[in-house]
């Protein structure tokens, strides 16, 4: 068997938008793609994330429980496949921190209208093989795409919250169906 997939879900706090990225893609795949999360800040660290994400989770029908926020370490960089962050300021936080990882490091918005795009040309194989053929794909045409932040709703009100997990479903159904071949 091969290893899982990993994939990489970062924000700031890893309270709002990494855990609802995490939970949805992670709900999305089967067992073959490991998701898991930090931020880019310590500040939040060892906290649940904020009850508006666990509330926008439970309704669609993704699991909540158990999340620990997590500050962003090289180990966490150097075992995934792919990182999908929030905004382009995390973009440049990985570039700056970690200048390795750039290749594999992409806009979770903007990476679900390249792994759309991509997937037709993808390989048949397990996710590991799929998946790392996507991001050499989605390397190669980045500069195709806009980059397209994720807001931050922290603070804000439920429908904001509504509107974020719109937008993560949106764009990592593309790359669940990608990895998995559309099984």
């Amino acid at each position: 068997m091969t290893a899982p997939f990993s994939v990489l879900h970062v924000c700031i706090g890893n309270i709002c938008r990494s855990p609802m990225s995490e939970r949805i893609l992670d709900g999305l795949t089967g067992d073959d793609v490991f998701n898991h999360g930090a931020g880019i800040s310590a500040f939040h660290e060892g906290e649940n994330m904020q009850p508006k994400s666990m509330d926008e989770l439970e309704a669609r029908g993704y699991d909540f429980e158990g999340h620990r926020s997590r500050h962003l370490v090289r180990a966490h960089v150097e075992s995934s496949d792919l990182i999908l962050v929030a905004t382009i300021g995390h973009l440049e936080f990985i570039a700056e921190r970690f200048p390795e990882a750039v290749a594999k490091t992409f806009l979770v918005r903007s990476f679900g209208r390249l792994a759309a795009d991509a997937a037709a040309s993808l390989p048949d194989g397990d996710t590991a093989t799929r998946g790392k053929a996507l991001v050499t794909a989605a390397e190669d045409q980045r500069a195709d795409y806009d980059e397209v932040d994720l807001s931050d709703p922290w603070g804000m009100s439920a429908a904001v919250y509504g509107r974020i997990a719109d937008q993560l479903e949106a764009a990592l159904k593309p790359v669940a169906s990608a990895l998995e071949g559309g099984r």
